[in-house]
């Protein structure tokens, strides 16, 4: 795989690992008393 290939598919992979952790920073489990423990990390992708 040439270099502007690897480039492309990293930024594709980067978008799409931002958007997850933005997802799950955003939601809340279905189950009413369920809520998993998430990362301090996923804070700061939280909308304001």
């Amino acid at each position: 795989m040439t270099k502007k290939a690897s480039n492309a598919v990293a930024k594709v992979l980067e978008k799409v690992a931002s958007k997850s952790v933005k997802m799950a920073a955003d939601s809340r489990c279905m189950y009413i008393y369920h809520q998993p423990k998430q990362p301090a990390g996923v804070k700061e992708f939280r909308n304001k």
